[in-house]
């Protein structure tokens, strides 16, 4: 069946088609002289090091990058806009001494960059077209990142699967029928499958971990205040993030050095956190309670085998449950996103003339969803944030006992492609499914804690990844990373690769 899938995957590919591929063998491709990326394997700071040393000029490593873009994209769908040209003009006038020197990166499509159009995967945003970058991606494009193109979102980022109207749903490279979560889902298909070893995304309920989770990459989430501004304005938003993901774990420390918020003005900056540390750590591991939803055999398997895995690290692991109402957090998190939503209702009618439902500027799913939210007036938007403001206090009190909280990153290995989508009318039902798989995640936006999904699991039904999500308290990534480190260095995972990469698939 392997074969089977990469053939078609080949013969759908841009460069295939236009070599007139017929998708006999993937023999054909190689006599045909397409070949492997003898790149593959290095991560952005493998590559910087070729780009210091002269060994790759940054126009040649860019057009390698967009070569595996156009590849990769046309069965995977993780991009939405290309800049290829603005990244070309960059090429050549990136400073080398700077720590990526021109390494390409992809960015989620929703945050303002300069000149490139945000649509954050919605009709109604289609014209959108930022004047001028946020600091955080100023801090990216100063640490060298060369950006050429933005990866695919839910529209608005309002549904747990990466899938809109406008362009399409991002299919899993390890199983096409699956989908990434979201809503950084483009981004991490884009790493996973190998066309970047670097992506941009931002996390306001998981979104930089569930992708992660189900790609097998790393995806960190800081502490609120941590990093530099992704808000127009300079300000940060009460639950979402800005970092990237990534393949290792020392591209996210270094990326994560260049992009804090370096004033100390909340915490005092971490600089490059470089391997692992000699502390051994208290670790709760999350015990099943069947809120929500029961977890799925396969990850409760995976994060019991890493609480096995720490302890041979000799940490100490204790089960303990999760500290969080979820029953609570649903209905407080559905109340918080209706204050969120409420004012699209005006714009959308005001920019169409026409009622919200029949306007065609967002899909049935989040239009039936603002129109849900009116059913909540400005005491129930209230009371959902004053429920939200108390998870800080909450995760307080968890980490005066131990240093690291082991849980599920979702109660699923991965959501089938299209088990719901964009043309859907909102419901009951749909508002269960979406907070149950968020049931892990979303809460800890709230704590303004920071946390990391780390491949160590994967489901044996379907081979995809699943992650292990790790919490620690306020301003303690150096504490998290540490830990990454030492966890990549005993179970690698940099060099497995999904089967719809391009460590197989030749360009």
């Amino acid at each position: 069946m392997s074969n089977i899938h990469r053939r078609e995957f080949l013969k759908d590919s841009i460069f295939a088609a236009a070599a007139g591929f017929t998708g006999l063998s993937a023999g054909w491709a190689f006599a045909q002289g397409l070949k492997h990326d003898p790149l593959i394997e290095e991560d952005a700071l493998g590559l910087a090091a070729l780009l210091h040393a002269g060994e790759i000029s940054q126009l040649e490593l860019l057009e390698i990058f967009i070569r595996r873009v156009e590849v990769m994209n046309p069965v995977l769908n993780f991009m939405t806009n290309e800049a290829f040209d603005r990244a070309r003009k960059a090429a050549g006038t990136i400073p080398l001494d700077t720590r990526f020197a021109g390494v390409p990166i992809l960015m989620k499509d929703l945050i303002d960059i300069g000149g490139l159009r945000r649509t954050d995967g919605s009709r109604l945003m289609l014209e959108n077209r930022p004047a001028r970058n946020v600091a955080y991606v100023d801090a990216l494009e100063q640490a060298g990142l060369n950006i050429f193109g933005q990866t695919n979102v839910p529209e608005m980022a309002s549904f747990i699967i990466t899938n809109n109207e406008v362009f399409g749903a991002t299919r899993n490279p390890w199983s096409l029928d699956h989908s990434v979560f979201s809503s950084s889902g483009g981004s991490a298909v884009a790493v996973a499958s190998g066309a970047v070893p670097i992506a941009h995304g931002t996390d306001g309920a998981g979104s930089n971990r569930l992708p992660p989770s189900a790609t097998g990459i790393l995806g960190m989430k800081p502490s609120r205040f941590r990093m530099r501004s992704g808000e127009v304005g300079g300000g940060h938003d009460i639950a979402k993030t800005n970092h990237v993901l990534t393949r290792t774990v020392r591209d996210s420390a270094a990326a994560f050095a260049e992009t804090e918020d370096l004033s100390g003005k909340v915490y005092q900056p971490v600089g490059f956190v470089q391997g692992s540390s000699k502390q051994r750590l208290r670790v709760g591991l999350v015990s099943p309670d069947g809120a929500l939803m029961n977890s799925e055999s396969e990850v409760l398997d995976a994060q019991q085998r890493a609480g096995l895995l720490l302890e041979s690290l000799g940490h100490t692991v204790e089960e303990m449950p999760w500290p969080v109402d979820s029953e609570a957090m649903a209905d407080a998190y559905i109340k918080f996103f209706a204050g969120k939503v409420g004012a699209l209702k005006k714009t959308v009618e005001t920019v169409s003339g026409k009622p919200l439902m029949e306007s065609g500027l967002l899909t049935p799913l989040l239009a039936s969803n603002i129109l849900s939210s009116a059913a909540y007036n400005e005491k129930d938007i209230a009371q959902g944030r004053d429920y939200l403001a108390t998870l800080e206090a909450v995760f307080e009190n968890v980490f005066n006992d131990i240093d690291v909280l082991l849980a599920p990153v979702a109660p699923v290995v991965a959501p089938p492609l299209y088990e719901h989508t964009p043309q859907e009318l909102w419901s009951d039902e749909l508002a269960q499914y979406s907070a149950a798989r968020l049931k892990y995640t979303a809460p800890v936006n709230f704590s303004g804690c920071p946390a990391m999904s780390v491949p160590l699991g994967r489901s044996r039904s379907t081979g995809i990844p699943i992650g292990s999500h790790f919490i620690a308290a306020k301003g303690a990534e150096r504490l998290l990373y540490e830990l990454a480190y030492e966890l990549e260095e005993s179970q690698p995972w940099r060099g497995i690769w999904a089967p719809f990469s391009l460590k197989y698939i030749p360009v």
